[in-house]
């Protein structure tokens, strides 16, 4: 009898388990594009401050004016934590300040901008940091998306701070040779991706042919800016591996 009732109460507990690790891929993900939306908005902001630009596209300010409301809808379903909403409202509020300046006065924005990415830098590794307390248990599949896409915006971002001679870069540590080390682990991890998704084949090599069309102007950034262009087709890679990980938390909540 005691044995019997020992067994029950196992099973109760795992069955308890089951979704506080479902509910916990979900706050990974949405941890994880968090993330992803703060870099499409840095890149997007920087593209848009961008001197070398001659005509400035409103599509860049609509774009991560649109990243920054997906940014709060998913701090709502994080439930709103003040170690990063609070940063967040900073983010915000200078990138309005920078938005609310005279476009002739190139120097002082500039400076605003460099307080924007400090802001955004201050974000993401605290951001970066929730994330890391997440990820034990979590599988391979769906930490491998989700390495990938996070590098791609990095190696996007750093390509956009690289026009930026009085901008610095607070979202990572950056040492010399980190375009070769980024782009090596970036290749690498596609193969891996492949071993990881059989049934995915045709999607990652197209991920694979849009990443190698980009990658030489991304290693030889001082020769040819594409700033752009190399954000068309990377954040084109990065919104399907985005997907493939909601798919992965999708699947796993089915089979929970």
């Amino acid at each position: 009898m005691v044995v019997h009732l020992k067994r029950i109460v196992i099973v109760l507990a795992l069955l308890c388990m089951a979704p506080l690790a479902q509910a916990d891929l979900q706050r990974l993900q949405t941890l994880h594009e968090f993330r992803s939306e703060g870099y499409i908005t840095g890149t997007y902001l920087l593209i848009d401050n961008n001197l070398y630009e001659r005509v400035r596209e409103p599509g860049n300010r609509e774009t991560y004016n649109q990243a920054l409301t997906r940014m709060d809808q998913l701090l709502r379903q994080l439930g709103n934590p003040n170690e990063l909403r609070n940063p967040y409202t900073d983010f915000v509020n200078l990138i309005r300040e920078l938005e609310g300046q005279p476009e002739d006065e190139a120097h002082f924005n500039l400076a605003t901008v460099n307080r924007i990415m400090q802001a955004h830098g201050r974000l993401e590794r605290t951001a970066a940091q929730l994330y890391s307390e997440q990820i034990g248990g979590a599988p391979e599949q769906l930490l491998t998306l989700h390495q990938q896409s996070l590098e791609t915006n990095q190696i996007l971002l750093l390509y956009q701070n690289t026009m930026f001679s009085s901008v610095g870069v607070y979202f990572m540590d950056a040492d010399e040779g980190i375009f070769a080390a980024m782009d090596k682990r970036i290749t690498e991890r596609a193969s891996q991706l492949h071993s990881l998704f059989p049934d995915q084949q045709a999607t990652l090599s197209r991920l694979d042919k849009q990443y190698t069309f980009i990658q030489p102007r991304l290693i030889k950034y001082y020769e040819d800016w594409v700033p752009t262009i190399a954000a068309f087709y990377l954040q084109r890679n990065i919104q399907t591996l985005d997907m493939l990980a909601r798919e992965q938390v999708r699947v796993a909540s089915q089979s929970s």
